[in-house]
């Protein structure tokens, strides 16, 4: 009798461990924070990049480089190019592909006139306090370009422009209308959202003599006076979906109209997803500022002026998180088909 008194004595201790166990495993898992993919925030999202060109007109003496010293009216954008190959003839090139195809983030651009790298903000994901996932919280980071990387978010690279035109006044460059950005057949919706919330950067850097050596001229840098520009190829393309999201924000959103984008101005947090809505009332301004974008006019008014000489620039494509169009958006992928032509006028020879 005894013996079976210490048995369920025994059991019963095990029991009240296993439930104290179980209580503390409740515990912890209360406090602790749970990822989730929401908005732009999320890491699964990818936009590849099935093929990418840029092209000039010659007739009026312009052409193009990757590297500063090999120039031609056509390049073509893709890993061999930027990354396997440029190192060679270009040492101290910073290019940023995306092997893993595009993720969302978050830029305005250069905000430092003395610097020609954007500032692109990213987040590893929402962190939730509760399991009823209420009042996520996002913390932001501000990316580096100190060296060439294969895997990253967003596609950079440097680009130089030889204009050959032998005259003391500066022409300009413009963005060619044959232009095309498109994305493959059959995309999902959510992925025309992310499609519409596409951006592309350009800074002009600075000028040297068309006779600079390679050093010289993979070297240029700016003067105090680079400056960004931010297109915005499908600033008032919203599909349905993106429209129907909005709503929960109290956000009326139409499609054909263009919507207020607001960048991240600077990293941190973390703050309430709810704030980082553009559009919202509750938006925490202390991390954000409107972006300031071009759109269609981009092709009727000049990028910036090209005076004689090799101009050195840098190009950005990524997808801006914080546009209305990338709200709550998850999906597996798509491919993007870019090309981008440039031409400039004759200033110089009008004189």
């Amino acid at each position: 009798m005894k013996a079976k008194k210490n048995s369920d004595k025994k059991i019963r201790k095990k029991i009240i461990k296993n439930k104290k166990l179980m209580i503390l495993l409740i515990l912890v898992a209360g406090t602790l924070f749970l990822v989730s993919t929401y908005a732009w925030f999320t890491t699964n999202l990818n936009v590849r990049i099935r093929t990418f060109t840029m092209k000039v007109d010659n007739n009026s003496g312009l052409t193009i480089s990757l590297d500063g010293v090999n120039f031609d009216t056509f390049l073509e954008i893709s890993y061999d190019t930027l990354i396997k190959n440029l190192g060679q003839l270009y040492p101290g090139h910073t290019s940023q592909w995306v092997e893993d195809g595009l993720v969302p983030v978050s830029s305005n651009g250069i905000t430092n006139h003395n610097n020609y790298y954007f500032n692109m903000f990213y987040s590893s994901g929402v962190k939730y306090r509760n399991l009823d996932k209420k009042d996520g919280l996002v913390t932001t980071y501000l990316d580096s370009e100190s060296e060439s990387r294969v895997f990253n978010r967003y596609l950079a690279f440097d680009v130089f422009f030889k204009n050959d035109s032998d005259s003391p006044i500066p022409d300009n460059l413009y963005l060619d209308n044959i232009s095309e950005i498109s994305i493959n057949g059959g995309a999902s919706e959510e992925m025309v959202g992310l499609f519409n919330s596409l951006r592309i950067g350009i800074v002009k850097v600075g000028t040297v003599s068309k006779t600079s050596s390679a050093n010289v001229v993979q070297n240029i840098s700016c003067n105090n006076d680079c400056y960004s520009i931010i297109y915005e190829p499908r600033s008032t393309e919203h599909t349905d979906l993106s429209i129907e999201r909005a709503v929960k924000y109290g956000i009326n959103l139409q499609n054909g109209n263009y919507f207020d984008t607001y960048a991240y101005k600077q990293a941190g947090g973390p703050i309430i997803v709810d704030t980082t809505v553009s559009g919202s009332p509750y938006m925490d301004m202390n991390y954000f500022e409107k972006q300031e974008t071009v759109t269609e006019e981009i092709y009727s008014s000049p990028l910036f002026s090209i005076p004689d000489g090799i101009t050195k620039a840098r190009i950005y494509v990524w997808i801006e998180g914080q546009d209305i169009d990338s709200l709550e958006t998850d999906s597996k992928g798509a491919y993007l088909t870019l090309s981008l032509g440039f031409y400039k006028d004759t200033q110089g020879y009008n004189q």
